[in-house]
This record gives structure tokens, sequence and C-alpha cells, in this order.
């Protein structure tokens, strides 16, 4: 019987097995296998109903003798032609939607930034990170641009950001951005306020600080929104003609922010996420008397105010060859309008992860309900296609998190735990071809976030396809931590020293993650002194690459403006300046040498994720000499001709 489940299971695209990171391989355990079965409609509920299920899974696939969806790269489909696009066409007598791309996505050429040949550089920065006199508590859409015109200056091309996606900031209550409540709408915390025409001349008193490095998110929200409320009554009661003509345009251009603003006004009522609603409103029916008008136009209001604001920075930014760098995270929020409104393409009884490794023994469990595959395809991925859209309507490049997850995801049913899930095979080369397509169109490029164990065909096709892959110097040198050595950069990356979910290069140097992770109890005392071991030895390896790489001149280490760049990390960063990866990104805050990360991955409440502001504001920041000789170092050694 264990072997027609396992047969079943491969029939609905479940893996019974993977390699796992010591390279060896994993049995699925059964019980996980008839859950995820169930959850994706096998109709199977114990063993005893397995060899029905396979029958009839093998009829519905013998029955289907053209797949509902195809891929015709560069337009050719067998000895048929398409223009490159969406189309709906019959093959042998039966209905198939057809994908029709570029074999290799877009990507900015040797003209698309500021530096010859496509060597280009920028920075990093979580936009709520950010602050400034004009704004202490939280960053906002301005700082982000304030940043953006500050490294114009030095010769930058990419900002860097983590998402900007709409979130819960009342109840439900989660500010992290890998948690957004939607996919296709955005979160007015991050609006300027000062810069809504409604608002021009206004004197209103600002929310005193709270004198913490840590973000009040429901406070900021909650003082934003009075004002924002306040604009909304005002405008849809006394608007002028050109201003509500351009409001009643943008309505039309987004076609489902009616039923986004219904549904958050809901929420606001409800005081809690949709599954705790009643049954009527639950199961998707919402009537007028269901909620506030004047809140379901202040949702409304705050898109048509945010995304305006959005889309003056991206063009701000492209008018000089610079690019809006955005990130597409992996999965939502449980509670959010896009599960509520398209459930039939998101199983949520299971959960998306990771397996077991030596760091989260028990796997880890992200909570969020991955999408169902075949829902995906039967209804021709109206909701990725607009999902990406969303995005590169602002975003010249745009981050692919987990891009892994194009070809498999781990999925953990609700009665397991994390290391008892299974993989799930996705529809990778319809995904990529819609990756391809839709980049042509935004004229924008697509990087694939591929760090961590990743099956060697997805770095192939992101090859193939031309999508950027990511080389981050903390994970290179942690590939072998007893032996650990950097390989240079490839021509066809993103370049950089770390990411969100790791320490700061100095906090990697110093080992402070390795402290931190043994407080948490991810770490016991012997491993930690093995890690410190091994760091120390990375330590060695870096302050190599420095000596080699002549980083900086004898007695170059300087203070100024309270900063200090040290060698090791000018070296390591003249070290990606001088490679021929396309981009290089630079964490703005490693340039004054921070030791806390902005994440610790595997933690909520423990850590304050998502909540750090920097140390230095906007200001401070534009007059650190040190900081601005660095960066224009990079912009020096990135515009040099290398050989090709």
């Amino acid at each position: 019987m264990i072997r027609k489940l396992r047969e079943l299971a491969r029939l609905y695209g479940i893996q019974t097995s993977y390699i796992d990171m010591t390279k060896q391989r994993r049995d699925a355990d059964p019980e996980a296998l008839l859950l995820v079965l169930r959850a994706m409609g096998a109709g199977v509920n114990g063993m005893e109903e397995v060899p029905d299920a396979l029958q009839r899974r093998k009829d519905e696939l013998r029955k289907r003798t053209v797949e509902p969806v195809m891929v015709a790269w560069d337009g050719r489909l067998g000895s048929r032609r398409f223009d490159l696009g969406y189309h709906v066409t019959e093959v042998r007598g039966h209905e198939t939607f057809v994908i029709a791309a570029p074999t290799k996505a877009y990507f900015p050429g040797k003209n698309g930034g500021k530096t010859d040949g496509g060597r280009l550089w920028g920075v990093f920065a979580p936009a709520y990170a950010l602050h400034s006199k004009r704004n202490p508590l939280a960053g906002d859409l301005t700082d982000l641009e304030t940043m953006v015109d500050w490294m114009n200056t030095l010769g930058g091309s990419v900002l860097g950001t983590l998402p900007l996606l709409g979130a819960f900031l009342d109840e439900p209550f989660e500010p992290g951005p890998y948690a957004p409540a939607t996919r296709l709408f955005w979160n007015e915390f991050y609006i300027d306020l000062e810069r809504i025409p409604e608002n021009t001349g206004r004197q209103r008193p600002p929310l005193q600080s709270n004198k913490t490095r840590l973000i009040d998110y429901r406070r900021v929200m909650s003082h934003k929104r009075r004002i924002l409320e306040e604009l909304s009554r005002e405008f849809f009661s006394r608007a002028s003609p050109i201003r509500m003509q351009a409001f009643r345009q943008f309505v039309r251009e987004n076609k489902d922010l009616d039923d986004y603003a219904r549904f958050r006004a809901v929420t606001d009522r409800q005081h809690r996420g949709w599954h705790g609603w009643p049954a009527r409103l639950r199961d998707g029916t919402i009537r007028r008397s269901d909620y506030d008008e004047q809140t379901k136009n202040y949702h409304v209001y705050s898109q048509w105010i945010i995304q305006d604001q959005l889309r003056a920075l991206s063009e701000r930014a492209a008018s000089r060859g610079q690019f809006l760098y955005l990130d597409l995270p992996l999965g939502l929020h449980s509670e959010s309008y896009d599960v509520y409104r398209n459930r039939e393409f998101f199983i949520e009884s299971v959960a998306g992860g990771a397996p077991p490794d030596p760091v989260f023994t028990k796997g880890q469990n992200w909570g969020f309900p991955p999408m169902n595959p075949e829902a995906m395809r039967l209804n021709r991925y109206q909701y990725v296609i607009a999902y990406l859209r969303n995005h590169l309507r602002y975003a010249k490049l745009l981050r692919v998190d987990h891009v892994m997850g194009l070809y498999r995801l781990y999925w953990i049913p609700n009665e397991l735990t994390g290391d008892k899930g299974v993989y799930v095979e996705y529809p990778a080369e319809e995904l990529w071809a819609i990756l391809s397509l839709e980049s042509h169109r935004a004229k924008a490029g697509i990087v694939g976030e591929n760090l961590g164990t990743v099956p060697p065909e997805v770095n192939r096709a992101m090859a193939k396809h031309d999508i950027r892959q990511m080389y981050v110097v903390q994970y290179e040198i942690m590939g072998d931590p007893n032996h650990p050595s950097l390989r240079p950069p490839p021509r066809k990356c993103v370049a950089s020293l770390n990411t969100h979910d790791m320490p700061p290069f100095q906090g990697f140097l110093d080992g402070t993650d390795i402290d931190d992770r043994l407080d948490l109890g991810f770490l016991d005392e012997k491993t930690a002194r093995k890690e410190r071991k091994q760091r120390a030895v990375m330590q060695r390896t870096v302050a190599t690459v420095y000596k080699h790489r002549r980083a900086v001149r004898e007695a170059q280490a300087r203070q100024r403006a309270a900063l200090v760049i040290d060698r090791p990390y000018s070296g390591i960063l003249k070290f990606l300046s001088d490679s021929m990866a396309n981009i290089v990104l630079v964490n703005l805050e490693d340039l004054w040498g921070e030791t806390l990360p902005q994440n610790v991955p595997a933690t909520s409440t423990e850590r304050p994720n998502w909540r750090r502001r920097m140390r230095p504001s906007v200001e401070q920041i534009r007059k650190m000499a040190g900081v601005a000789e660095v960066l224009s170092n990079v912009f020096a050694q990135r515009s040099r001709s290398l050989p090709v």
C-alpha cells in the first residue's frame, strides 16, 4: 500500500523523497503524504482509500490529452507561431492557454544605467529604518527619494529595499514585510503626508518621538490614519474636477481596488482576521451594511496617494538612469485579502517552510498558505500575472524571494511538525515564461533569490532565461566553514556582502550572531564553540582577500563623523566592486559598522524584527565624508573598463 501511496503522490506532483543539506536522502513520511494529498483534493482520508484515488487520478490524467497551459518559447510551439503574449487557442480540438514568451528575460543593458558596460552599483536600505528631521519616527517614500538623490551625486544606480506591500497594522497586527496583507496593493504607512495635495499648506503638530530606536508601527500608523481619514473626507466632499478626474482614472485602472477597500473596511470593523468573521462574511459575501463607507473611502484614497508617490519615486529614478529595486515576497499573511478572494489558489491546511538543517533541526514553518499549483494553471495564472504587474509598474528591478519556489516548495501539514513536511512541485517552465514575458513588457530586470541549498536545475534555468542570480559573500564564505574561500562573483549576478536575514558585516566578523543564536537556544555551547573557531578561519580569509587586493592604502583607517571604515570591509567591498557582477549592492548599515540585524530568522517576539531604525538620520548619512568616499570609490572601480 505504501508503494501505491507514493505513486499517487507523484501523480499529484508531490516528491516522495529529497536530498537534505547533509547529502542524505530523506523519505517522505506516509502520514504527511496522506495529509498533503487530502489538502490537494485527492479524496483520501486513510490508506484504505488510496487504491481508488490512484485509479481516479490515472483516469483523469489519461483524459487530459492536451495540457491546460503550454509555453511557446520565442513564439514557437511546434509548427505554430504566436505573437509574444497570452493566447487562448485550440490544440487537437481542446482549448488551451498559450504563454508566448522570449526565452530570455529583459535586463537593463550596456546603456541601462550610470556606468559603462552595465557594471552598476547601489545601496540597500529598509524603508521603515530610515528617519530624518522631517520624519523622525519611521521612513517613508520621501526618505527613499532622498536616498536616490544622494546616491545619484555619488554615481549610484540602484536603490534596493524590502517589500512595501499592504500590511495589517491594527488588528490583526503584522508589520513584517514578508507576511503582507496583499501582493496587489501597497502600504499607506510609507505615505509622506506633507506631499498630499489636499494637505498642502496645513500646519499640523508632529507626532512626538518616543526616544527609542524601535519603530512603534501602531502609533505611527494611527497618527497617519487620522490625518488621511480627514483628507479623504474632505476630498470626497469637495474635490476639484481635475483631482476627481485623476482619481476616477486611477480607480478604473485598478479594477480590484474597491473590493480590496471593502475587505479592509470590514476588517477594521471586525477587529480581527477574516477566519474569525461571521459565516456569510467569511464565505466571501460582503454587503454595504457590513462596513463603514468612509472607512472604505479612506482605503481607496490611501491607495491613490501611496501609488502616486511610488510612481513619482520610480519616475524620478528612471529619469536619471536609476532603478528602484523592489522585493516580491514568497508568501502572504494567512488573513490576507489575496487568500480571502482567491482561496481556491491556496492550500490553507498546510504551511510553506523549509526542511530541517543543522541550525533548525525541526525545520522552519513560515506560516503562510502555499499556492495550489494545479489551480494556478487552471485559472491561467491570472493572480500571478496581476501581482507581477503590480510590482513592475514601479520596479525596474524585481527580486523574486525564494526563487526555488518556482520549482518546488516545502509543505508542512498543520497537524505535523516542520521535520515532517514534503516537497510539492510547481510548473516551473510556465512560471519562467510569465516572468520573462512580463519583464519585457515592463522593461524591468528579474533577480532570483537562489541562496542556500538550491537544486542545480534552478540555477541552470536562471542562466538560460537571463534571470540574475545572487552572490552573497557571507553565504559564499560559509559554504565550507572549515576551508572558506571566495570565488569571483559571476557576471550575471547581484553581489552583496549580506542580506536582510543575516547579521551586518561587522556583526558577522565579530560573531555576534553566534552569541545570539546561543542565547535563543538554537545552538548549544559545544556547537557555538565550533562555530566561533570556524568564524576565526573565515576572518583570516577575509583578511587575506584584503591583503591580496590591496584594498586600501597603508594607515588609511580613519574616523570621520563617528564612522570607522575598517580595512577588511574596504577590501571585501573592493573585491566585489572590481568584479564582473552586473550590480554590487551595498548594505547602508555596513558603512558605519552596525552589528545588529534587521531580522533574526525563526524568531518573532523574541527579537525586534523589522523594527530597528538606523543609527544615523538621513541628514547625518549624507554628511558622512567617510561614507561618501567609500561609495565614490565603488563608483570609480565599477566605472573602470575591464577586459571582456
